[in-house]
């Protein structure tokens, strides 16, 4: 399970005992709670729980859970063979429809026919689609398990080691292949054809294949049966798309009538991105540092705003996690951090997730993270922002309520803008910015009328308290930031883990070595900080953490900055090392100190990427290196800090073998 409530029944640790929910007093927002190591009952308010949950002196457990320690993460989806994971992102397409009514029309009705709309899409004569059998009673199963688990489509995935490998191939993987080749070849592709012609084509190609075989060797020819199941599981949308068409594929997936707006916080949560209309200064020397980007989150229910993240860094994994996780965590001092009249009360896990199809939303680790959090993940079409009108909104409204008011402001258009010279007017910095948002957002847009919404976004989020909202919480404040990490494959060494020519390591890995046999494990980390890693142990089922072994080296450095530090160092050095990399890091931080002096903007927008500090982070300093590299930067390494030197991403060419 990875969501949890403060609901009666729901037991949790907290000061190193076990406590059980009894009742919630709704309008005071206060918890029943029972000692079950001495049966005594207090009376706590859900504000203090939830601050020491994340605080870490408190995390949920479930009923049969009989160890008070710290949980630890259960298994992702990238841990489980890859067509169980498809069954189980069926099996949860399939009941998504129920979900999505209210309670009291989740009747035996509805699922009834959700069980014949799903029979009715096989071809006629058959209710199967390999081993999935639908029916009423499965979709009820599939129900209880889904909401047991908090939402968690891990719930969904078939428990294969318990059913004697039903749902497994049997085909050996030659014939298996043969199978899928004329499959494509034939099947996925405008002309109609039949099960029979299939069968004999596939019996064709495997005695063609047997020709170059022994008679000890031959390939069978599977049955009837088994290849019609090989054509129900490709995928529907791409059926359609061969036979029918993108178009005709896209009107019949798309959902092109009013959105009905939901009635409760973090039902539906949009997120997107968006270049602030204002030009912001550099805090040491005043000068221009250009636009910065903002990632935002806002509740669609209550139109109140989530979370976000607000820096230099472009579109990316790292943004979009730094937003999601800024959402989901309590936000309590933001009256004495920026001076606020308000709390900013917004803290929990999404129910559903608007995302466009940008490349930072499409991949699987946010996919993944998301499912695992019990989030249902859904893309707009391309090119269809009215899908997440919301959010495409509220960027106007942040344009005319704060940006087009600050000094240096670059408005809407040239038309508006005309001979107003934004980067001479320039004069707030990236914190004073994050300040006025904050404020902006908390004091002043949650606190007055919203015309759509018809009220005030803070006083709707408010009310939601009175009812049964209670938001969900992921297990523990630190998996958290493993569940939203990005996700890699490593082969355990004796000298720990490498990672982009890095080294991590930790104490007690060798006998987890020693099981792994030489097998690749997963590990999780943040791009923005390389100074550690969190590697899964598959025996014991939990995360271990392993801080970089150049810790000098890597505090404060992003994934950015050293794909950046290692393609100057390869320039003039084949075998890159530890010593080359502080050297080159040496030779872009005097470049970067140098490039602030310019005033052209795009440059100088560039350098506050490479600093790339956080608001109110102290600026890290220079790696330690010897007297020898404090020499002037050779002029012939790098041309200048211009565009191109800048222009790298998290998604580089893989690096060579001998790098």
């Amino acid at each position: 399970m990875s969501s949890y409530r403060f609901n009666p029944g729901q037991q949790f640790i907290w000061q190193g005992k076990r406590y059980e929910v009894k009742r919630v007093v709704a309008p005071e927002q206060r918890v029943n709670l029972e000692c079950l190591e001495n049966g005594i009952l207090l009376l706590a308010d859900m504000s203090a729980l939830i601050q020491e949950f994340f605080t870490g002196n408190l995390w949920f457990v479930e009923r049969n859970a009989g160890s008070i320690d710290k949980p630890s993460a259960d298994l992702d989806l990238s841990s489980y063979p890859e067509e169980d994971v498809e069954i189980a992102r069926w099996r949860l397409q399939t009941i998504q429809p129920i979900l999505d009514l209210p309670p009291d029309q989740q009747t035996e009705k509805t699922v009834i026919e959700q069980v014949e709309k799903i029979r009715s899409s096989f071809p006629t004569g058959t209710s199967r689609k390999l081993s999935q059998v639908v029916s009423r009673t499965t979709l009820y199963r599939w129900l209880k398990i889904y909401r047991l688990s908090g939402n968690d489509v891990r719930s969904l995935l078939p428990q294969c080691d318990e059913r004697g490998g039903i749902g497994k191939s049997r085909l050996i993987p030659e014939v298996d292949n043969l199978v899928q080749a004329v499959l494509k070849e034939y099947y996925l592709r405008a002309e109609p054809i039949g099960i029979d012609d299939l069968v004999a084509l596939i019996a064709a190609r495997i005695e063609e294949e047997n020709r170059l075989r022994s008679k000890d060797h031959h390939l069978v020819v599977p049955s009837r049966t088994t290849i019609f199941r090989r054509m129900e599981a490709l995928d529907i949308q791409e059926k359609m798309t061969a036979q029918h068409g993108h178009r005709t594929t896209a009107r019949q997936f798309r959902q092109a009538n009013q959105m009905a707006y939901p009635d409760r916080p973090y039902e539906r949560v949009e997120i997107d991105h968006t270049r602030c209309d204002v030009v912001v200064i550099d805090e040491r020397d005043s000068l221009p540092l250009g636009r910065p980007t903002l990632t935002y989150c806002l509740d669609l229910a209550t139109r109140y705003p989530l979370g976000f993240y607000l820096g230099f860094e472009p579109p990316s994994y790292f943004t979009v996690m730094e937003c999601l996780h800024h959402a989901i965590c309590a936000k309590e001092d933001v009256r004495e951090k920026y001076g606020a009249e308000h709390d900013w009360q917004a803290f929990g896990i999404p129910g559903t997730l608007v995302v466009d199809n940008g490349k930072e939303f499409i991949g699987q680790d946010l996919s993944d993270a998301c499912a695992q959090l019990g989030i249902v993940l859904q893309q707009c079409p391309v090119m269809s922002p009215e899908f997440k009108a919301g959010v495409e909104r509220h960027f106007g409204t942040l344009n005319s309520g704060i940006f087009h008011t600050l000094p240096g402001t670059t408005f809407s258009n040239i038309f508006d803008r005309g001979e107003y010279d934004s980067t001479q007017k320039a004069c707030i910095s990236l914190n004073e910015l994050e300040k006025a948002l904050t404020i902006f957002l908390v004091d002043i847009y949650a606190e007055r009328r919203h015309r759509g919404l018809k009220g005030v976004p803070a006083r709707r989020w408010e009310r939601s308290w009175t009812g049964d909202f209670i938001p969900r919480l992921p297990p523990s404040r630190d998996e958290l930031m493993i569940l939203l990490g990005k996700v890699e494959w490593r082969v355990l060494h004796p000298y720990g883990v490498e990672l982009e020519s890095l080294r991590y390591n930790a104490p007690g890995l060798g006998e987890l070595r020693e099981r792994l046999q030489g097998e690749k494990v997963k590990l999780k980390y943040h791009p923005g900080d390389l100074s550690r890693i969190y590697i899964f142990d598959p025996f014991e089922k939990c995360y271990h953490e392993l801080p970089s072994l150049s810790p000098e080296y890597t505090q404060g450095l992003s994934l950015w900055k050293h794909r950046l530090i290692r393609r100057t160092a390869s320039q003039e050095k084949e075998a890159v090392d530890l010593a080359s990399l502080g050297k080159a890091r040496r030779k872009i931080q005097e470049m970067v100190d140098r490039a602030r002096t310019r005033k052209k903007t795009a440059t100088r927008s560039k350098v506050a990427r490479w600093d790339g500090k956080k608001p109110n982070d102290s600026q890290p300093q220079p790696p330690k290196t010897d007297a020898n590299l404090s020499q002037p930067t050779d002029p012939n390494l790098l041309s200048g800090l211009g565009t191109e030197f800048f222009e790298f991403d998290y998604d580089l060419p893989p690096r060579r073998h001998d790098e």
